[in-house]
C-alpha cells in the first residue's frame, strides 16, 4: 500500500471556497460557507474550523500547531505535502516544485513558496468545477498586518517580497486550471492576483 494519500474526486463538478491567510478574512461572512465545501490553509483553521480538509506544506507550520486545542479538535480531514511530518491521522501527499503549475497525479501537489497553489491543486484532485478563492490578498493590509489569524513564529519579508515570490509561482496555474475548464474567483477585494475576476463572497456562495 502507497504510503501517500491518493485523492479521490469527492466533490466533481463542485465549487469549493478556500480560505488562505490573507488579512481580508476578518471581513468576510464566513457563516455563509456553511455546509459548503471548504478547505483551510495553514492557520485558517482558526476562522473556519468547520472545513473539510486543512492543507499544509510547511513542517514548521504543522509543529507549532499539531498540539494545538484548535487542530486537536478539528474535524476535517488534514492533508501534508511534507514528508517530514507525521500525526495520526495526517494524510501526506507527494510535493513537485513548479512549473508545471498542476500536478496530475492524485497522490501529488504543485507546491513550493505557497501552500494556497497546493490546495488548489488538491481542490483540482477534487474534481471541482471552480474554486472560489478567500484571503488570497497576496500583501499587507493598510494597517500592516499580513494575516487573519495567530502570528507565524518566522517573520515575513519587508513589504510584500514573500507575497511577490508566491505570485511567480501563481502564474504557473493559471493556465493549467483554464485547460482543466475549472473557473476561479476572487473574493479579496484587495488582492494582487490580476489573473480572476474578483466578486463578492456573497455573489457567488
Amino acid at each position: 500500500m502507497s504510503q501517500f494519500y491518493t485523492v479521490r474526486p469527492e466533490w466533481l463538478g463542485a465549487t469549493a471556497y478556500i480560505i488562505a491567510g490573507g488579512p481580508s478574512v476578518r471581513r468576510q461572512n464566513l457563516n455563509m460557507l456553511k455546509g459548503r465545501h471548504v478547505i483551510v490553509v495553514n492557520s485558517s483553521y482558526e476562522a473556519f474550523p468547520d472545513a473539510d480538509f486543512c492543507f499544509f506544506a510547511d513542517s514548521r507550520w504543522w509543529e507549532d500547531h499539531k498540539t494545538r486545542a484548535g487542530m486537536r479538535s478539528f474535524k476535517g480531514r488534514v492533508v501534508a505535502a511534507s514528508q517530514s511530518v507525521a500525526g495520526e491521522g495526517l494524510l501526506r501527499v507527494k510535493r513537485i516544485y513548479p512549473p508545471p503549475g498542476l500536478a496530475d497525479a492524485p497522490d501529488t501537489v504543485a507546491t513550493q513558496r505557497t501552500s494556497l497553489q497546493g490546495a488548489m491543486n488538491l481542490a483540482v484532485h477534487l474534481g471541482v468545477a471552480r474554486i472560489v478563492l478567500l484571503g488570497a490578498d497576496m500583501g499587507r493590509a493598510p494597517d500592516g498586518s499580513s494575516h487573519h489569524h495567530s502570528p507565524h513564529k518566522w517573520p515575513n519579508k519587508p513589504g510584500n517580497q514573500t507575497w511577490d515570490v508566491q505570485m511567480a509561482q501563481f502564474r504557473t496555474i493559471v493556465e493549467p486550471l483554464k485547460a482543466r475548464n475549472v473557473d476561479v474567483v476572487n473574493t479579496s477585494p484587495d488582492s494582487r492576483l490580476p489573473w480572476w475576476p474578483k466578486r463578492l463572497l456573497s455573489e457567488v456562495v
